[in-house]
């Protein structure tokens, strides 16, 4: 049997912190936007190094690993498995 208010509880807590990470991921992306062009500024040969960079996904390791766990997460929830 599912507790209704602990589920609503769950949900708007999801919701407060979707809209904080959300809000801090929006000023994350003005900063680095502002660094960036001031970086251009700086260096001409910035563009080309963001761009290696870009290829190279420095990244790809996090979410490789990472996007299957929330996967299996949320495929828990939905099963209801998780308590």
């Amino acid at each position: 049997m599912i507790n209704e208010t602990l589920l609503k509880e769950a949900v708007v807590s999801m919701a407060e912190q979707y809209r904080f990470l959300y809000l801090v991921q929006s000023n994350l992306i003005d900063e680095i936007a502002a660094l960036r062009e001031t970086v251009r500024g700086l260096d001409p040969t910035f563009d080309e190094v963001l761009e290696q960079k870009r290829k190279e996904n420095a990244s790809d390791e996090i979410r490789r690993a990472a996007v299957p766990l929330l996967g299996a997460l949320v495929q828990k929830l939905k099963d209801g498995l998780v308590t």
